[in-house]
């Protein structure tokens, strides 16, 4: 009988792509991984892992073998998480991903959860890429990955995660308060024309190349067929926000982010633009309720915000 653990550690290897890399994330020595992993090796009867001086790499057999540990652990935490659901109990630990700009919204409302229940356990993370999200899901190392999403589609679910859309909300050119681009919020929401001539004037403010943000912004700008006279780069939207906020540039920020910041004015766009607050999970673990819990807190939380706003 293949041990459910061991595959586990296989899975992990194939992933991070070194034994070593395997046993920092796991929090075990590189000889008990490599251990663990001959065992499983005996336990499947073929070489597993073809090893050298300096490395270790997955035979054919291994990979196969991973890729079936795939589905059968799949199985079982689908298993597990229906008698959690038949349970109700809101227990257990729940490992929690997401981008640095969300992570001041969400925590206050984690730490009540996990106050009110005494048997959960958050461990609460930041995530900087969707890529490494998705990832991390894939393999086991969390379990709710809180991003967003600004490709202008219905946001889609990579193969073996379930998708959900916390909030869809507009994007706004945001202005400093005293910044002399306020004067076009008379004419908001900003046509093409009133675009193309705001843009080229002053300095534009965005993430750096590679960014889904920056990819956004780049499109909608190419779709204007306008190109900013200069560029300042900043990571992190909240960073642009406060950048925006003392009067050196303009920038795209999300509606939310914008008018949070009493120093910003927010004008409306036209043609719109928008970003997705999204909650992906793996699908044989939607059925948790601790994990259901923690996306309907992030869920509340992100449109607390906007209701708030709204009432200001």
């Amino acid at each position: 009988m293949l041990d459910l653990h061991r595959l586990e550690i296989l899975q992990r290897f194939r992933s991070l792509g070194s034994i070593a890399a395997a046993a920092a994330e796991l929090g075990y020595s590189s000889s008990a991984v490599s251990q663990q992993l001959a065992t499983l090796e005996r336990e499947a009867g073929v070489a597993l892992i073809e090893r050298t001086a300096r490395s270790a790499n997955l035979t054919a057999a291994g990979r196969d073998l991973a890729e079936q540990a795939d589905f059968i652990l799949g199985a079982v935490e689908y298993a597990q998480n229906l008698m959690r659901e038949r349970a109700g109990t809101i227990s257990g630990s729940v490992e929690i991903h997401c981008i640095p700009g969300l992570a001041a919204l969400l925590a206050p409302q984690f730490a009540q959860l996990q106050d009110d229940h005494a048997g959960l356990q958050i461990l609460a993370r930041e995530q900087r890429t969707n890529e490494g999200g998705v990832s991390a899901l894939h393999d086991g190392a969390a379990d709710l990955v809180v991003t967003d999403d600004w490709s202008q589609r219905t946001p889609a679910a990579p193969a073996g995660l379930t998708l959900s859309v916390l909030r869809r909300e507009p994007v706004v050119l945001a202005v400093g308060e005293m910044h002399e681009a306020v004067d076009w919020q008379d004419d908001a929401p900003l046509s093409t024309a009133s675009l193309r001539k705001i843009i080229p004037l002053y300095t534009w403010l965005s993430a750096p190349v590679g960014k889904d943000s920056r990819a956004a912004a780049d499109d909608w700008l190419s779709r204007l067929a306008v190109e900013p006279r200069r560029r300042w780069e900043f990571e992190g939207l909240d960073v642009l926000a406060a950048v925006v906020a003392t009067g050196a540039g303009i920038a795209l920020l999300p509606e939310t982010i914008a008018r949070s910041n009493p120093d910003i004015v927010a004008l409306e766009l036209k043609p719109d633009l928008y970003r997705s607050i999204v909650g992906l999970t793996r699908t044989t673990s939607q059925r948790d309720p601790a994990i259901s819990a923690c996306l309907a807190v992030a869920r509340a939380a992100v449109n607390a915000q906007d209701r708030a706003l709204a009432s200001s």
